[in-house]
């Protein structure tokens, strides 16, 4: 079929209008015009509305301008209400001079709006004129109220305000109130039929504008929201990708390095427990083997705290303790744990005196303890031989104490509101080893970082020990700040706010009174574990224990204090024992806390309840537990139970539990 030849320009002009019609160029310049039109048309609508504009601005100018200074002198007058009512509450220097910064701050703005209500309110002039003299009586009174609070009681500063302040600023706020009613009375009206006319006039074009303004807005809106959604989506992912590829570069390195770690004890106790065997008859071989056994039994155990520590933290389930302790008996343990290590090396180990103001302080001893032996036991560790480590403690005087919690160390003004009275101590570990590079300083508070240096091959760690440390300082509101240089050595600085023990001699956290007084009468009589050994040939002690070996290992510590020794295997035989004997059989009751049947906690409720009913008292009852954090302590002392041993317990720890429970006679007071 042909097409007419009259048709054909018909069908071109019809093929280019519709190629027009879809251009962007076409729409884009329609658009334009169309949008022009109406900015036109608009604009001219907006030029006669702002005739009318004009004029009822000229005449709003006065009355408004009056109601916005009577506004602002509202607010002012009830901030100053508020500053005085401080005045009743607390009056240190501090807070008197804060008070007259304050007014003196708030009293020029509120005069210069003042003056602004008495030049311009013309409806009511004496009113205008009456608030601003009311207020010269009132700077008059303020002045006077000030000087009360810095040398006068409460109830004098009370009454004054009640009789003297209150109500001058009462009629002062109601005349402010009256002028504020008054200015707005005066151009309500007018505004209102302005308003009226205005609306109506630009009802249309806003109608039309708003039209096609919306249409567009919506458009882009839609379009940005699209956009943006998708850029987040792939921010997101890519960073989630990031953040797993670096959570599984983490792990895996940390696997690897336990798992060093870990083999590398394992491997020593394996080996040296079959030279033992082999070599049984040779004593010292023997004897060499076992001490080695034991350094990496420890070393195998500080591995697997701080992999349990770390996982505490992260998971936000460590807890800080509060309890009085001595900071310098503190430093003293330090130094009695860290001295040994450093003279084996040939270490000048120098310790400077402990310039700490007298009394207890309040705190985490454990957390802190753990920290600096952290920081210690670094700088031994990576200080070459004949090299020196120094360790310093120092109180922070009152300036420069306000001035690192000025700098968000800790809040001074909540501490002082709450009666507390907070001390800043410094901790400073140093030494002139290895050192660090710049690069792995930025990171050696993160975890799972170690620095892969060749002269450090042969030390042992998971990266895990600065993560841990700058953590628990931080849950204890202090700081850690690091400074070290590639072989010039390293410098540790720990700012530490702990608050001023009130109270008399401090009791740790889970010893009665008594059986400190005890340990301390005995502390003169013998010191030596030597010395003590079958001391206490007279006690008897109650272990329950369900796990073969560990209670064999028990056995033994305990019974080389001289005590007889009844075992049971779970707690409901340990409750069994103790209600079969007769009252003071036991002098101690070692309970540990996993267990068949029932545990340790559930067992200790249960002696402590019975004891209870019967009117006698309970022998102490000594937790036995892997657990070593403060909410497993926590739990065990509302258990009921009177003492902690963290396993694996030492003969150390055994000892110092007899000697705080049980006099050297045998038998409890």
């Amino acid at each position: 079929m042909t097409i007419p030849s009259t048709s054909a320009p018909s069908f071109k002009r019809e093929s280019l209008l519709n190629r027009l019609l879809n251009s962007n160029a076409v729409f884009g310049v329609a658009v334009a015009v169309i949008t022009a039109l109406l900015v036109c048309f608009y604009g001219m609508l907006h030029m006669n509305m702002d005739e009318i504009s004009a004029e009822t601005e000229a005449l709003k100018e006065r009355p408004y301008t009056v109601a916005v200074a009577a506004g602002r002198a509202e607010t002012l007058l009830m901030q100053l209400r508020t500053l005085d009512d401080r005045l009743t509450f607390t009056r240190s220097d501090e807070t008197v001079d804060s008070v007259r910064s304050e007014f003196e701050e708030i009293d020029g703005e509120l005069r210069e709006r003042l003056a602004v209500i008495a030049e311009r309110h013309r409806i009511d002039a004496a009113t205008a004129q009456s608030l601003a003299k009311q207020y010269e009586e009132f700077r008059l009174r303020q002045n006077r109220l000030i000087e009360l609070a810095a040398t006068s009681s409460t109830e004098e500063v009370t009454r004054f305000l009640e009789e003297d302040i209150d109500p001058l600023l009462d009629s002062m706020l109601a005349a402010d109130a009256d002028v504020i009613a008054g200015a707005s009375r005066s151009f309500d009206q007018l505004y209102e039929t302005a308003a009226d006319t205005r609306a109506d006039t630009l009802l249309t074009a806003t109608v039309l504008m708003v039209a096609v303004v919306g249409a567009f807005a919506l458009f882009i809106i839609v379009i940005r929201r699209k956009n943006l959604q998708q850029e987040h989506l792939q921010v997101s992912l890519r960073h989630a990708r990031e953040r797993e590829q670096e959570a599984n570069e983490a792990k895996s390195r940390f696997l690897s390095n336990v798992s060093h770690d870990i083999r590398t004890p394992l491997t020593a106790i394996i080996g040296l427990t079959d030279i033992s065997i082999e070599h049984a008859a040779e004593r010292d071989r023997v004897s060499e083997s076992l001490a080695k056994i034991k350094l990496s039994s420890h070393h195998l155990l500080n591995l697997v705290n701080d992999v349990l520590d770390m996982s505490k933290i992260e998971s936000g389930r460590i807890d800080i303790g509060h309890a009085p302790f001595d900071v310098c008996d503190l430093v003293e343990m330090l130094v009695s744990i860290v001295r040994p290590q450093a003279d084996t090396k040939h270490l000048d180990f120098v310790v400077g005196r402990c310039d700490v103001r007298p009394g207890l302080v309040v705190g985490d001893e454990v957390r802190v303890s753990q920290v600096l032996i952290n920081l210690l036991g670094n700088a031994v560790k990576y200080t070459e031989p004949y090299g020196t480590v120094r360790f310093s403690v120092t109180e922070l005087d009152g300036d420069e104490a306000e001035r690192v919690c000025a700098e968000g160390l800790c809040d001074a003004r909540a501490a002082v509101a709450e009666g507390r009275v907070l001390r800043v101590m410094k901790f400073v570990v140093e030494d002139d080893g290895v050192g660090m590079s710049p690069e792995f300083v930025a990171h050696i508070f993160d975890p799972f970082e170690r620095e892969d240096v060749p002269s450090r091959s042969s030390e042992e760690g998971t990266g895990l020990g600065m993560a841990i440390a700058k953590s628990l300082v931080e849950r204890m509101g202090g700081s850690i700040d690091v400074e070290s240089a590639r072989g010039r050595g390293s410098r540790f600085t720990l700012l530490l706010p702990v608050e001023h023990y009130e109270g008399g001699e401090g009791v740790r956290s889970g010893l009665d009174p008594a059986a400190v007084s005890r340990r301390k009468a005995q502390d003169g009589r013998c010191d030596s574990l030597a010395e003590l050994e079958g001391a206490w040939s007279g006690a008897r002690v109650l272990l329950a224990e369900d796990d073969e070996i560990v209670g064999e290992i028990a056995e033994e510590l305990i019974g080389r204090t001289g005590a007889t020794i009844d075992r049971v295997w779970d707690g409901a035989e340990a409750v069994e024992a103790l209600e079969r004997a007769a009252v003071g059989t036991y002098d101690l009751v070692f309970m540990d806390v996993q267990m068949p049947r029932m545990d340790g906690l559930e067992a200790a409720r249960a002696i402590v309840a019975d004891c209870e009913r019967s009117g006698r008292a309970h022998p102490p009852i000594i937790a036995m537990t892997a657990n070593a954090y403060v909410e497993d302590r926590k739990r065990a002392y509302d258990a009921g139970m009177d003492g902690y041993a963290v396993k694996p317990i030492v003969k150390e720890e055994i000892f110092k539990l007899f000697r705080t429970y049980v006099p050297l006679d045998g038998k409890r007071a």
